[in-house]
């Protein structure tokens, strides 16, 4: 214990001699104001009106403590000098309110000389405060701005709108006449923001409408014909021809609370108007014929001479033949006799298999069927007949309304099936009735189901039991001798045909995800009958194979990016207005930093493997050069691609530059900017990391990232082609111009390819009847060779999506 003495008294002079931790003093002033704007243009206006008469100077380079705080929005230091020498250190910052709105917060550190000013500065915050509260509200600054929907009726959203509690204006018609008259409905002079419809054209049909509201009748007459068909003479045009959209509402607000719009755009685009997710279904309709055939009896042939009498079927082959010859009985007819025992047994058949897309909780229906014509005859007066054709509808007929459960597991259908057909003896009527020309009424045979199903998603389920039956009978026999009691079945045979057919509806739902814009089921394989080449009226057309898009769904998966994501999305809940701020509007979209770079390196491998490169010829390409000669009276020459390249091609280690100005600035006393190379001939780095050094050194950029100078380096022929490639991939993107350079153009739609960034491009064989080892082995032989390239092609995506989102970090901070 002596021992000890010595040390605690040691600890205890320390803990004296330690400097305590400073106590923040904070004070509050609630804002009147309810827009985040005018709050911060009301904090922007304290540092002139309230702490540059208290004496405080804002520090620029300090930190603010309250900017790690949640809630706060903007914070800044100020700094006053003490008769004493000292500093006086004051944070003003403004936060969120404890429930609702804003709040300035005035920080002063405890040293015993700041708290004597915080007081002056809490008082000039609230005289400021009022002031503006009591400032007289001008007249406000309308801005105006067209919301187009593409989901939702304008008349809808309108309603909820104006439940929401927004002000509205829409236009009610007082005319009957084609040419409209509206009167407005609403408060003209509302609060805004305000909500105005946008009246739709009045006819966008080519067709007429029945003002009388009762359909059209078909009928007959022998100078009209049918009612309701297209005349000769067409429609009559007679609307103004108009190419506005359809279903749009005009927003009108002030420019000064942005706040407001921001939040109702906000409702419109992620509650009000959003697209119905939609179900893919699949249909196979089978019929199974269970046809049980009996034919039992004797057939007997004979011939004498030139005479011969038979009575068999004419169909199929004889199981048992016994033959009378004239070697076994001399001058007696030559019987041949047959005895039949015969049953047979049928087999399935596909009638439809049909596969529709439909919206959730809507109507899809799929009829597959044919028409029957039925000749029919009227007398509508006393000697006159009038003939026609009427045709009547046999087939199947599909009626689905799926509805998706709240947690898109399961689907609820409700289902109507019918299978109509006509019957034998019907069809073989017709045929006759058709020939001869006779009235006739077909006996139709109509199955039909109607139920209500939840199946799981992608789960088929089976409709079945559709049942019909069909009797045939039929004697065939000698005449006289079959009649006969007893003896007649041996001069006869009886033929028995049942057919029964039951008809299998199998249905299986697919819930197409709503991120998801295209669905593997719905689009076609990869066949070279959707590409379109050597026409002499179109361009040439090739459609995107899977193979040809790269697999970068890591790029997703990082880390940097999910980090990044979260960050811009929670500071896009506190500030409305960085929703409709590049970049991160396009962030918020689902964009990626950077990713049409990608997509214009794998639009290039395309143009690649089709050789489009070969159509351009380097002997036509030429670029302008300055031109040093004097008194030539021009200061432009064009010179040849092959004419510079093709020497330094013969030297190795040697590359021609091409130094054109980004700037392309017009030179005073000219009218126009040529763009002029500057051409060097230079030795270029082998290491790959100093030629990629080498390229950005040669190709500078200014402090917001705009070129200065682009240079094109060429060293060898493969620089040359790819100058080739870059050139068509230009004219590709040009003629593509609605073609977003984005990934989400260009998702992968199935997931059995292997990656082709080498260049090579193979399917996964079927591995469920081998070993999981021969399968790892069959899968990485063509990966092997271009695994080292495709590594690091990935790890410079990294470092340049590394230094996109450093970039943001810092521009989102600025903001």
């Amino acid at each position: 214990m002596r021992n000890r003495r010595p040390a605690y008294f040691l600890l205890f002079l320390a803990l004296l001699a330690a400097p305590f931790p400073l106590l923040a003093t904070v004070d509050f002033v609630a804002s009147p104001l309810s827009s985040r704007s005018k709050n911060i243009r009301m904090f922007q206006a304290a540092d002139t009106r309230v702490m540059l008469p208290l004496g405080y100077d804002r520090d620029p380079s300090a930190v603010a403590s309250m900017e790690l705080r949640p809630g706060t929005i903007e914070a800044r230091v100020y700094t006053k000098p003490n008769p004493d020498g000292g500093v006086s250190s004051v944070e003003l910052a403004l936060v969120q309110g404890l429930t609702a709105g804003y709040e300035f917060a005035v920080i002063s550190i405890d040293d015993g000389s700041a708290t004597d000013g915080l007081d002056e500065i809490y008082k000039g915050l609230k005289r400021l405060l009022k002031a503006g509260r009591k400032a007289p509200r001008g007249k406000p600054e309308l801005g105006y701005e067209m919301v187009r929907l593409g989901n939702i009726e304008a008349d809808r959203a309108l309603a909820l709108l104006k439940a929401l509690g927004y002000s509205t204006v829409e236009f009610s018609s007082n005319s009957k006449t084609r040419e409209k008259v509206f009167d407005i409905k609403g408060d003209k002079f509302a609060e805004l923001p305000r909500v105005v419809k946008v009246i739709n054209d009045s006819k966008t049909s080519l067709l007429e409408a029945d003002r009388s509201g009762s359909a059209r009748k078909q009928t007959t007459s022998k100078s009209k014909g049918v009612q309701g068909a297209p005349k000769l003479g067409g429609s009559h045009l007679h609307s103004t021809t108009t190419g506005s959209p359809q279903e749009r509402l005009l927003i009108i607000f002030d420019k000064n609370e942005p706040e407001a719009l921001e939040k109702l755009i906000n409702v419109l685009h992620t509650q009000i108007d959003v697209p119905a997710q939609q179900i893919f279904i699949e249909a196979l309709v089978i019929e199974v014929n269970t046809n049980r055939l009996r034919d039992i009896g004797v057939e007997l042939t004979g011939s004498k001479n030139h005479v011969q009498g038979s009575f068999e079927r004419s169909e199929g082959n004889p199981l048992t033949t016994l033959l009378f010859s004239r070697e076994s009985f001399t001058d007696f007819l030559s019987l041949k006799g047959k005895l039949e025992a015969l049953v047979e047994i049928g087999d399935a058949e596909i009638l439809s298999s049909p596969s529709v897309l439909v919206l959730n909780d809507r109507q899809a229906r799929v009829q597959v069927g044919r028409q029957i014509p039925i000749v029919r005859s009227t007398t509508p007066t006393a000697g006159t007949t009038v003939k026609g054709i009427e045709y009547f509808p046999i087939g199947i007929v599909l009626n689905l309304r799926p509805r998706i459960n709240l947690d898109q597991s399961q689907v609820t259908i409700q289902i109507e099936t019918i299978i109509s057909s006509i019957s034998t003896e019907s069809a073989t009527k017709l045929e006759d009735g058709v020939s001869e020309d006779i009235s006739f009424a077909p006996i139709v045979d109509n199955r039909l189901v109607e139920t209500y199903v939840r199946v799981a998603d992608g789960t088929p389920f089976i409709i079945g039991g559709l049942l019909s039956t069909e009797r045939l009978e039929s004697k065939v026999g000698v005449p006289f001798l079959s009649a006969v009691p007893f003896l007649g079945h041996l001069f006869s045979r009886k033929r028995v045909e049942n057919t029964q057919r039951e008809v299998i509806v199998v249905i299986t739902p697919h819930i197409v995800p709503l991120e998801t814009r295209n669905f593997s089921y719905l689009i076609p394989k990869d066949s070279d009958l959707f590409d379109r080449f050597d026409t002499r009226l179109f361009r040439n057309a090739y459609r995107v194979r899977d193979d040809d898009i790269w697999d970068l769904k890591f790029i997703r998966q990082s880390p940097a990016l999910q980090s990044l994501l979260t960050h811009v999305r929670k500071s896009a809940r506190d500030n409305v207005m960085l929703q409709r701020t590049e970049p991160f509007k396009g962030l918020l979209a689902g964009e990626i930093p950077g990713e049409a770079v990608l997509v214009r390196r794998m639009l290039r491998d395309i143009v690649q493997k089709l050789e489009f490169g070969q159509v351009i010829e380097t002997e036509k390409v030429f670029f302008f050069e300055s031109s040093n000669i004097a008194g030539a009276g021009v200061d432009l020459v064009d010179r040849g691609l092959d004419e510079v390249v093709a020497p330094v091609l013969e030297v190795p280690e040697r590359a021609v530059l091409l130094t054109f100005d980004a700037q392309n600035e017009v030179q005073p006393g000219r009218f126009f900017s040529y763009p002029s190379a500057v051409v060097q001939d230079t030795v270029v780095p082998t290491d790959e990391t100093e030629f990629v050094a080498f390229l950005r050194q040669m190709n500078p950029v200014d402090d917001q990232g705009r070129p200065l100078r682009w240079t094109i380096v060429l060293a060898n022929s493969s620089d040359v082609a790819q100058l080739q490639r870059v050139m068509v991939l230009k004219r590709l993107l040009e003629l593509n111009g609605n073609l977003r350079l984005s990934l989400q153009s260009f998702p992968r739609r199935a997931a059995d390819f292997v990656s082709h960034t080498c260049g090579h491009a193979q399917t996964v064989p079927s591995y469920r009847r081998r070993s999981s080892a021969a399968f790892l082995r069959d899968l990485a032989q063509p990966v092997l060779p271009c695994l080292r390239t495709y590594i690091q092609q990935h790890r410079r995506v990294r470092r340049t999506l590394h230094e996109i989102f450093e970039t943001m970090k810092g521009a989102l901070k600025e903001f």
